[in-house]
């Protein structure tokens, strides 16, 4: 009873280990650590794995446990249950009391017994990991952690189920973990430098080390990618390398590598939910990382990832992949299945069956009658219409316009001369296939469903009849010729004027006679009222 009271509850252990600082209450039990631990006598092997033990009782209590599935001893609190009463006290302490005495020297971290605190010492800040996996080159610190490891990782046997989704685990503490943090949101360790919360310490080293510090360690092999961990590397080469994605959408055809992403696919597109605002526009998202980086790339203009062909830049290196799939190489494999058209990606050709097949353009201009599909298009109409503002120079003309697209259009068809598509019922040829759309439904086949209010007059396009408006109805001619009185409502029609009139070119001849224009329209006129006159 002496001796109980001494050790148990006064904590004397006057028998202390030479070697290291360990203390016991007996001579026997120091002989028996210093045989065990320093000299490595254990010569009672266990006959169904590779355990060996210093004595038989020792060798009883690990089959017993291990292999029989002994549990005698049951927490009062939670289901735990245990080979030994002293480990039910210590589970009791370390879960339920939350007593962990021992304190690492080098950070935060507390653990409930001494061999705990020298497992973290050695696998965190020593990073000594010697139990090697034969399948791979996972490394585990000690052997328990590594037959989780196999089990989970190469055998598949999770065991421990959630209760209220289809989670499975391959331990309790990792089901613990994902109940605490997907079904009981808990999360009690915040991030010092923003709102990011955790339910772990080490998902908060993790998240600081990523995206406060940007260290990436893990490089792929087969690009430039790199990660934080082997777990989202093993991730990448899956689904981008080897095309593996196993977990599919049950209402479209989408498919991803993880369950995760699965989840966030359903919530945005099937379910709407976008739980985070930008404070700074309408802009909503499902996750705070997206609004984080809307901030960065749409109000900061951060684009760190720059093109090596052109002078175009990314928020992230999908963006800038998908820009020189196809811009530079052409690469545009989703096909409509109404039309010709081609997209980079589904997004896109999702855009353009809904605005151009099905009519639907949600997105109302305030000010007009405008409608378009996207709000990025809805943005750059009112900036160039309504506010004037294109801040894209031509550096050969005075020309300005909304959009890079837009001067780039412009510097092939007007100063480089490059207008691909051709009119299969004349020699016209356009820049662009809308401007092609345009003069057949114009010229061709007569339509021109937009009437002037005030006259008969009828245009192909809303432009052109607001051209018509401010010139012949409102008087409004804003380009003035710099050699004479005249004034045009566009430059288009200012350059024609200067050209045949001061510079005398007109290189549009008359098939019948040797009449010349200065456009095209000038010769069908000439040719209609003087030859067909006469037939």
């Amino acid at each position: 009873m002496k001796r109980h009271i001494n050790t148990v509850h006064l904590g004397r252990k006057s028998h202390k280990c030479t070697i290291c600082d360990f203390q016991a209450a007996q001579k026997s039990y120091l002989k028996h650590h210093i045989n065990s631990k320093h000299l490595g006598q254990r010569n009672h092997k266990c006959s169904h794995c590779d355990y060996v033990a210093y004595g038989k009782s020792n060798l009883m209590k690990h089959i017993n446990s291990v292999h029989l599935g002994i549990k005698n001893y049951k927490c009062s609190q939670c289901d735990y249950r245990a080979t030994f009463k002293g480990t039910i006290k210590i589970h009791m302490e370390s879960v339920h009391l939350g007593l962990k005495v021992h304190k690492c020297s080098q950070c935060d971290y507390r653990a409930t017994f001494k061999g705990t605190l020298k497992i973290h010492m050695k696998s965190v800040h020593l990073g000594l990991k010697d139990h090697k996996c034969s399948q791979c080159d996972y490394r585990a610190v000690n052997k328990g952690r590594l037959k989780v490891h196999i089990e989970s990782v190469h055998l598949g046997l999770k065991n421990y189920k959630c209760s209220q989704c289809d989670y499975r685990a391959a331990s309790k503490g990792r089901l613990k973990v994902h109940m605490e943090c997907v079904h009981l949101s808990l999360k009690n360790h915040e991030c010092s430098q923003c709102d990011y919360r955790a339910t772990y310490k080490r998902a908060i080293k993790l998240h600081m080390k990523i995206v406060h510090l940007g260290l990436k360690d893990h490089k792929c092999s087969h690009c430039d990618y790199r990660a934080a961990n082997k777990g989202r590397l093993k991730i990448h080469i899956e689904s981008v390398h080897l095309g593996l994605k196993n977990h599919e959408c049950s209402q479209c055809d989408y498919r991803t590598a993880t369950k995760g992403s699965l989840k966030t696919h359903m919530e945005i597109v099937h379910l709407g939910l976008k739980d985070h605002k930008c404070s700074q526009c309408d802009y909503r998202a499902a996750h705070k990382g997206n609004i984080i980086k809307h901030i960065r790339s749409v109000h900061l203009g951060i684009k760190d990832h720059k093109c090596s062909q052109c002078d175009y830049r990314a928020a992230n290196k999908g963006r800038l992949k998908i820009h020189m799939e196809s811009v530079h190489l052409g690469l545009k494999n989703h096909i409509c299945s109404q039309c010709d058209y081609r997209a980079a990606t589904k997004g896109s050709l999702k855009t353009h069956m809904e605005s151009v097949h099905l009519g639907l353009k949600n997105h109302e201009c305030s000010q007009c009658d405008y409608r378009t599909a996207t709000k990025g298009s809805l943005k750059t109409h009112m900036e160039s219409v309504h506010l004037g503002i294109k801040n894209h120079k031509c550096s050969q003309c005075d020309y300005r316009a909304a959009t890079k697209g837009t001067l780039k259009i412009h510097m092939e068809s007007v100063h480089l001369g490059l207008k691909d598509h051709k009119c299969s019922q004349c020699d016209y040829r356009a820049a662009t296939k809308g401007s092609l759309k345009t003069h057949m439904e114009s010229v061709h086949l007569g339509l021109k469903n937009h009437k002037c209010s005030q006259c008969d007059y009828r245009a192909a396009t809303k432009g052109r009849l607001k051209i018509h408006m401010e010139s012949v109805h409102l008087g409004i001619k804003n380009h003035k010729c710099s050699q004479c009185d005249y004034r045009a409502a566009t430059k288009g029609t200012l350059k024609i004027h200067m050209e045949s009139v001061h510079l005398g070119l007109k290189d549009h001849k008359c098939s019948h006679c040797d009449y010349r224009g200065a456009t095209k329209q000038s010769i069908k006129l000439h040719t209609k009222r003087i030859h067909l006159k006469k037939i």
